[in-house]
């Protein structure tokens, strides 16, 4: 360690640029690696609060859950007891009278069920039909209040804003939480032009159907094929989310690749300086300086060079995401960052091998 330190302080040029290298990839992999957990959050925050094991679909919705539609009279041949109804519904929206829209799932659920809807921050429940409860994403990024009012850009339906949810996002998309019916498919696409129709079904005789069904414990194979539904585990329904997985899978890959090509760098780096300081490694040789001691210090010099690099470079992610908008989806994980910069360290140490070997092969003889 004492060697690699005077080392450092002697060459601060050579050292320097190339943590200043490091600096800027950890940099990205931090970035990047903020994006990908942002993104994840945003694929299935309201999903981490649904107390189920179990999401069931209909088998015609391809496992999407925009596409599916059960039947709820089929409720009622089930023991209700830890089965959660849900609609769902992708909607455009604007506030009060103004005419921006947004962007807004609509999760319908019965009766405040816990089971669904997260823990209320601010406001009320749900009492009549068009009430609604958001999401505080939103309200961060649509600088929404209590008692608003919010409408369906499609349908000319309003619903007033009774309180705000902890955040919750679906696909991307900020979350509403109304009563079941309202955020059904047909009350979707169902244009009312008189008030009392907000609260009433479009079509009387029509049967009842919800998206999904949110349950605790595993259907039996018989009824969901008798019924044809599918039933998802919340990792496998999770999976599911359109683009959620490629999303995972490519800043995976990118983050790999950048902590691979920053080892080489490092370890090609060392491995010059390993060359270029023969003669002196030569000289330790023949004053009596161990093998391990000589080789422990291109060790070292690599830990320093990533260890500072990270610092510096998780000092700046810090600054940068305090400065980005909200509408950004880039949220620190401390478990992943550890992850990243442990793998990190690993990777630099053994790039660094091999100039560790290259000191223990040099002979004193050859190098003078």
């Amino acid at each position: 360690m004492f060697l690699a330190i005077r080392e450092i302080k002697k060459e601060k040029l050579k050292f320097i640029m190339i943590i200043m290298v490091t600096v800027l990839i950890t940099y990205l992999v931090y970035f990047l690696t903020g994006l990908a957990f942002g993104l994840s959050s945003a694929n299935k925050t309201s999903v981490d609060y649904w107390k189920g094991d179990y999401v069931i679909l209909s088998k015609s919705s391809n496992s999407n859950i925009y596409a599916s539609s059960i039947d709820q009279s089929l409720l009622k041949t089930l023991d209700t007891k830890g089965i959660a109804p849900l609609n769902i519904s992708n909607t455009v929206v604007t506030i009060n009278n103004d005419s921006k829209q947004f962007n807004l799932i609509f999760m319908g659920i019965k009766d405040n069920d816990t089971t669904i809807l997260p823990e209320i921050v601010a406001g009320e429940k749900i009492k009549k039909d068009n009430q609604i409860i958001l999401s505080e994403s939103f309200k961060k990024s649509a600088n929404i209040k209590l008692n608003d009012t919010i409408r369906l850009s499609n349908v000319n339906r309003t619903f007033k804003v009774v309180g705000f949810s902890k955040e919750a996002e679906y696909n991307t998309q900020p979350v509403g939480y109304v009563s079941l019916n309202q955020a059904s498919q047909v009350m979707m696409t169902y244009k009312t032009k008189n008030t009392t129709d907000a609260i009433t079904s479009p079509t009387p005789n029509m049967p009842n159907r919800v998206s999904a069904l949110i349950s605790k414990n595993k259907l039996s194979s018989s009824f969901l094929k008798q019924n044809n539904l599918i039933q998802l585990s919340m990792a496998e329904f999770i999976n599911k989310i359109p683009g959620y997985q490629a999303q995972i899978l490519t800043f995976g890959l990118m983050i790999i690749s950048l902590i691979i090509i920053s080892a080489v760098i490092i370890g090609i780096f060392m491995y010059i300086l390993t060359l270029q300081k023969k003669s002196v490694f030569a000289i330790l040789k023949i004053q009596g300086i161990s093998n391990r001691f000589i080789s422990s210090s291109v060790i070292y010099q690599t830990l320093i060079i990533s260890l500072i690099g990270i610092i510096i470079g998780l000092t700046l992610f810090f600054i940068t995401i305090n400065f980005l908008p909200n509408s950004i989806p880039i949220k620190f994980s401390l478990f992943l960052t550890v992850i990243i910069s442990f793998i990190f360290i690993i990777c630099s140490l053994l790039g660094s091998f091999f100039s560790a070997i290259n000191a223990l092969k040099i002979d004193p003889l050859d190098a003078l």
